[in-house]
Formats: C-alpha cells, sequence, structure tokens
C-alpha cells in the first residue's frame, strides 16, 4: 500500500487532484472533499490525553487519567492512526515522503483554531544521530507550519534529545518508560506554556516524560498536539 501511496505521488505531484483518490480536484489541502470525509476522524476522546472513546459521549476522562493524571494538560489529535493516515504518516516518516506533512499538519492546524495559544511551540527532538540517519525531523516540519499557520514561535533549540535510545515501537509500555527516562534535556529556561509536536501518540509515555522535564524547568502549562492517535485496542501492553 505504501508502494501505491508513493507511485500516486509521482503521478499527482504536479497537478492539484487529490493525493488519495487522485480522481478528484484538491484545495490547498491536497485532499478532495469526499476522501476528507472518509478520513478517520476521531469523534469522542479522553479530554486529557485524546485516547479515542467509541463508546463514550461528551466531555470524558479515560480510566487511566482519572487514576494516574499525566503531567499534560491536554493532548489533541484531529485522527486515528489507521488506514490512510498511517500509510501517509509511515511515508513522510521514513521514506522521505515529507510532502505528506503539510495536508496532515493543515488539517491539525484546522483543529487547533479554537484552543488554546501557548507560548511555544517545539517538537519532539530526534537524537543527534537518528537525525543524521533520517536528514529530517518529521515533527519539527510539523510544528514549524503549525507555527506559521497559527503564529506562535516555534523553537527546535529548547528541548534536546541527550540519548540515543532504542525505537518506541519496538517496546511495550513498562519498557518505553524506562528507555526514555532521563533521555530529554530542558537547555533553557522554558516559557509558562509550550505545544509539544508529533507525528503519533501511542502510550503518550514520550509526550509525559517530555512534559515531565519540562515542568521540572519551570514551564507550568504543556500540550500535546499531534496529527493521528492510536486506539487503546492498539497499544501495546
Amino acid at each position: 500500500m505504501i508502494t501505491q501511496y508513493k507511485n500516486r505521488w509521482l503521478l499527482l505531484n504536479q497537478s492539484s487532484h487529490c493525493i488519495l483518490c487522485g480522481l478528484q480536484p484538491a484545495d490547498d489541502r491536497q485532499i478532495c472533499q469526499a476522501c476528507l470525509v472518509d478520513l478517520p476522524w476521531i469523534g469522542n476522546t479522553c479530554q486529557r490525553c485524546a485516547e479515542p472513546m467509541h463508546h463514550a459521549s461528551g466531555s470524558f476522562i479515560c480510566p487511566q487519567c482519572q487514576q494516574k493524571p499525566p503531567p499534560y494538560e491536554q493532548a489533541i489529535a484531529p485522527f486515528e492512526y489507521r488506514f490512510p493516515i498511517d500509510q501517509l504518516v509511515q511515508l513522510a516518516k521514513f521514506n522521505g515522503q515529507t510532502h505528506y506533512l503539510r495536508p496532515l499538519a493543515e488539517l491539525l492546524s484546522l483543529r487547533l483554531q479554537t484552543e488554546p495559544r501557548p507560548e511555544l511551540i517545539i517538537p519532539v527532538p530526534l537524537h543527534r544521530k537518528r537525525l543524521q540517519e533520517r536528514q529530517y525531523n518529521q515533527a519539527a516540519i510539523v510544528a514549524k507550519h503549525l507555527a506559521r499557520r497559527l503564529n506562535i514561535p516555534f523553537s527546535n533549540k529548547l528541548l534536546l534529545k541527550t540519548e540515543n535510545t532504542q525505537h518506541q515501537a519496538d517496546l511495550n509500555r513498562k519498557a518505553r518508560r524506562k528507555n526514555l527516562r532521563n533521555s530529554f534535556q530542558c537547555v533553557s529556561a522554558p516559557p509558562t506554556s509550550v505545544a509539544i509536536v508529533d507525528d503519533v501518540m501511542t502510550t503518550g509515555t514520550t509526550a509525559a516524560e517530555i512534559s515531565r522535564v519540562l515542568k521540572q524547568a519551570g514551564c507550568q502549562q504543556v500540550y500535546i498536539w499531534i496529527i493521528a492517535r492510536t486506539a487503546k485496542e492498539l497499544h501495546l501492553s
């Protein structure tokens, strides 16, 4: 399926057609109205961690956040991490197809229009070795687009990834927490409120660790802005 999307982009790169169906005209978001409606939009979510809650209605906080509230104020995601969003994110993240990030970032910016404005937007940082391998940080690309669209300052220097940790996708929830512990460093005093931007949130371990580090450094409010959130049944145990 990834190859299918890659080949389709090569055909449509110079056109104004939808990057998903390849048939209908698209606006600046590069996705036609029909495909836009069919995207895996999140409906009801936990108001704290953005966990999709298919059997809940209205304002709801999931049992896990009630029992142990995360160190950030709120996570916001427009989509569930499933087809075709998962394919687009993987193409952008691992195959160098970063052009897919612009329409995804644009849709995230629309979701954020009525949300509180933090003083600064930062991406989840990559360790320098990982950045050298990939040549770009997909979270930084999304964060820069959001900063421009929302007129909020951007920085990729406030936070560093000091340890080249194992890929989180290879680990269960407990191992993820241990893997990331003390792997981030806040190198200067943060502002009062910060938004952390990433592509996908699964267990929330990365968001929680970065939020902890920022708050230890003096930040008072941390928001998590992500393109997609995995459903609970897809989380690693």
